[in-house]
């Protein structure tokens, strides 16, 4: 049997199940919480800080031209894999692009602040930032590109100008609360695993009922989010392939639809998480962490977090509070290039090596296929997952 479905999760953005553009640009939505910082996001030019100082030309490394961020965090992961960790490539890059003379541990510790030995290139982002390089990023934009070459979702609320916001709302939109309740039922399936035993009913519920959903906004999690799934759109056209996956979730059209999942160019996907209440509150009012990834669920298909197509899956982790209302979060999820496995035992530290170390992005664990029982997605990196909604919701048995 499957050792579980969900990992650890992020803060989110919100949707706008049936709202009109009046709506959308209206401050109308009950806040939970809300939190707005100072403008520190930079100039609205498409590049990517507001140093004066830094860097616009392109530099030499070596005899390398480096024009963009892109093109320089290339340079420093020549295999291709997403992820740099040449600790002298990087100094050199440091050296030319933010004109840095620290040694070369000094310039990876600021670099890697998570400690995890790898960089993805949202974090190589975020560390231009921080020195002032001011480099294109080198990726295509959206229509809707806002300040710092980042694109909002067409139904974002806030502000686009301000890494610190953060903001939380109950849904209240009859529409959009009912394409939530649809995806609980067409994703529902009447399987039981030895999982199901720890929510103390060794039983699977006929049905779960929503009973209030919130969504979230948060720019600093959405801009590391956006800028992982550029760049592995980028990847998948460069490579030329990429097999899609559709889950159970993509069964909810239009909640898919109006929140443009980009399922054909990066396998984007609806994904649920159990959790807690007091963690999904935490995750949305901060972030997650990959240092607890597989604590909850087992790490059959390595140390990641784990997610689930199925609310049957995802309720098997969920724990009910004093109202008796359990929680998932839903979230986007960038599959990107899949390592499809239906394997009974599989390989956790080659399936996880395929990722960190190979062409995949993320790995698909068939547990339907080979047990019966459930899909598993999991990823390795927590830019590749961005939470959307946190839904409370009563188990139903009859």
């Amino acid at each position: 049997l499957a050792q579980g479905a969900l990992g650890w999760v992020v803060p989110p953005s919100r949707g706008a199940m049936g709202l009109s553009a009046s709506d959308l640009g209206s401050s109308s939505v009950p806040q939970l919480w809300c939190h707005v910082g100072e403008n520190e996001f930079g100039d609205p030019d498409g590049t990517h800080t507001a140093s004066s100082s830094a860097r616009r030309s392109p530099v030499l490394v070596g005899s390398e031209r480096i024009e963009t961020l892109l093109g320089a965090f290339q340079y420093c992961d020549p295999q291709g894999t997403g992820y740099i960790k040449d600790h002298a490539k990087f100094a050199a890059v440091a050296q030319a692009l933010a004109r840095l003379q620290d040694n070369q541990s000094e310039l990876w510790k600021a670099l890697d602040q998570d400690g995890n030995g790898k960089v993805s290139f949202a974090e190589f982002v975020e560390w231009a930032d921080r020195f002032h390089v001011r480099l294109p990023l080198g990726m295509d934009g959206d229509a809707e590109r806002g300040p710092g070459g980042i694109s909002f979702p067409h139904t974002w609320r806030g502000p686009r100008d301000d890494p610190s916001y953060t903001c939380m709302a109950l849904v209240e939109d009859g529409e959009r609360f009912a394409y939530l309740q649809q995806l609980l039922d067409v994703t529902y399936k009447k399987v039981w695993t030895r999982d199901r035993k720890a929510t103390g009913v060794n039983d699977v519920p006929t049905r779960f009922e929503l009973a209030r959903a919130e969504s979230t906004e948060n720019a600093s999690d959405w801009r590391r989010y956006y800028l992982k799934r550029h760049h592995i759109v980028h990847d998948c056209m460069t490579a030329g392939w990429l097999d899609k996956f559709k889950p159970l979730t993509a069964q909810a059209v239009h909640l898919c639809t109006t929140h443009r999942l980009r399922s054909e160019s990066c396998n984007e996907w609806f994904l649920f998480h159990g959790t807690t209440t007091a963690a999904a509150k935490q995750i949305c009012s901060s972030d997650f962490t990959m240092t607890r990834a597989g604590a909850a669920t087992g790490t059959l298909y390595g140390r990641g977090t784990y997610f689930a197509e199925s609310i049957t899956k995802a309720d098997e982790y969920a724990k009910p509070d004093d109202e008796g209302l359990c929680c998932v979060l839903l979230c986007r999820v960038v599959g990107g290039r899949v390592f499809y496995c239906d394997e009974p035992e599989p390989d956790a530290q080659t399936l996880q090596d395929s990722v960190l170390d190979g062409r995949y992005n993320s790995v698909l664990g068939d547990r339907e296929r080979c047990r019966g029982t459930f899909k598993e997605y999991v990823v390795f990196d927590a830019d590749q997952v961005y939470v959307e909604y946190a839904l409370y919701y009563r188990r139903i048995y009859a």
